[in-house]
């Protein structure tokens, strides 16, 4: 059996482990919210997504750059790699589970990933599974992945270099999410992510 994981699934559990709650004090992902982000329950995008995914396309493709703050798309610019490839699809491996996705550009020796919020702390992302990424990049010559976050009044980076990043805590959720989704396989809807059909010639990046 192997497992397909993306981050942003992975993320997921990670606030449902945690029992995050957002402003008004409510648990951002319960029990149920869980098995229907696995599901892919479709919802509404939000006003926050739509800002985000706006940020992103200000950057990387010129389009609406006077929605936000003056200056705000040009620092982030700056801090991208010179010539870059957008949306570069990524997978790697961590024992039966494969974990895939795209990154938002890689140029150079860097990847980076565009992000907003409504607040920012430093080292939000230290323990974003996005992190892994940098696993199956380093066979295209990337040794550092680079968050490029705006809170819509200033631009901020996070820099991970591969060889600092320490990738147990990821590992140890993967494992407590797979034994959820064996728990839970009842009420899974997406069979994408079982896939009995998985061999060992697929990549394979960890021991």
């Amino acid at each position: 059996m192997l497992y397909r994981l993306y981050p942003t699934l992975l993320n997921s559990y990670a606030l449902y482990l945690n029992q995050s709650r957002d402003a008004n004090g409510k648990i951002i992902v319960d029990e149920i919210e869980m098995i229907e982000r696995i599901n892919r329950v479709k919802k509404p995008t939000t006003a926050a997504q739509k800002k985000g995914v706006d940020f992103e396309r200000a950057v990387t493709l010129g389009e609406g750059e006077e929605l936000f703050q003056e200056g705000i798309i040009d620092k982030a610019r700056e801090l991208l790699p010179t010539k870059y490839k957008t949306q570069f699809y990524v997978e790697s491996r961590y024992k039966n589970a494969m974990i895939y996705g795209y990154v938002d550009g890689v140029g150079e020796k860097t990847a980076f990933d565009l992000k907003s919020t409504s607040f920012y702390e430093p080292g939000r992302f230290a323990k974003n599974h996005q992190n892994l990424y940098l696993l199956g990049l380093q066979k295209y010559g990337i040794e550092q992945l680079d968050y490029v976050v705006t809170d819509f009044k200033d631009v901020y980076v996070e820099s991970y270099p591969l060889q600092s990043v320490d990738f147990n805590p990821l590992y140890q959720q993967i494992e407590r999410f797979i034994s959820f989704l064996e728990e839970n396989k009842k009420f899974i809807r997406d069979k994408k992510i079982f896939d009995r059909k998985a061999n060992d010639n697929q990549l394979s990046l960890f021991e």
